[in-house]
């Protein structure tokens, strides 16, 4: 059963846990949740989020979009998941509207292995505890490493699909929240100009997420990757490690 939890200031947050694997088993609860933004949660949501166990924050935001602040008893750390100066990879996918859709998730993975590297690394080398990760919406960038951590563990497209979805179910609570809109129909409406649905987009996309090819290419550490591939050790990888 997928995992819930209510977090008071996040609209769009969930532990990774409980979802299908293709072997019949479920992903661990209390290794990986995602969220939006941090900044409207008060010391009860942060009360919330240590009884849970989340020890690490990960920001996924560029530099210049980084707000807020993390309780001492939880480490902080930043990678820029986007690479805000990779302008002319971003160029074409910020000119038709792309970045904000799982169009751009193959090519950003092909072209820029680099920061996906940083962000699994982080993760590996991270304290003992839950790990939470975010961007702004908890949507794009967010949903990124998700789908990365998904495919690592064989969660089955179902699944996946499922979990990704649940940022659509959740836009008009963040948007209330948060006091800005997320832009959902704006997203169908670019996904509609290149053949896709939110749901066909994301299938598509994780269909095709060859991690196995992506970890041989990259040269990424060969402990990283048994830290992903084992979700920190707290799950059974799907490939001999």
């Amino acid at each position: 059963m997928k995992s819930t939890l209510r977090v008071d200031g996040l609209a769009n947050v969930r532990d990774l846990g409980g979802l299908e694997r293709k072997d019949g088993t479920v992903t661990p609860k209390g290794v990986f949740v995602r969220s939006e933004r941090l900044e409207q949660v008060d010391s009860d949501g942060w009360q919330a989020l240590h009884s849970h166990g989340v020890r690490t924050v990960i920001d996924l935001r560029r530099p210049d979009e980084r707000t807020g602040q993390v309780p001492t008893t939880i480490k902080h750390i930043h990678v820029d998941l986007d690479g805000s100066d990779e302008t002319d990879f971003w160029a074409q996918y910020e000119e038709d509207g792309r970045w904000g859709t799982p169009l751009y998730y193959l090519a950003h993975l092909q072209a820029l292995p680099d920061r996906l590297a940083l962000v699994l690394n982080a993760i590996a080398d991270a304290d003992d505890g839950a790990i939470l990760f975010h961007c702004s919406a908890g949507w794009d960038r967010t949903g990124l490493v998700a789908a990365v951590l998904l495919r690592a563990l064989d969660v089955t497209d179902d699944a996946a699909v499922a979990d990704y979805l649940m940022s659509f179910t959740n836009a008009d609570a963040m948007a209330e929240l948060h006091e800005r809109s997320f832009e959902v129909e704006e997203r169908q409406q670019i996904l509609g100009r290149f053949g896709h649905t939110a749901e066909s987009a994301f299938r598509d996309m994780y269909g095709n997420l060859d991690l196995e090819s992506w970890f041989s290419e990259s040269c990424i550490e060969p402990e990283t990757r048994v830290a992903i591939e084992t979700w920190r050790g707290a799950a059974a990888s799907p490939r001999p490690v």
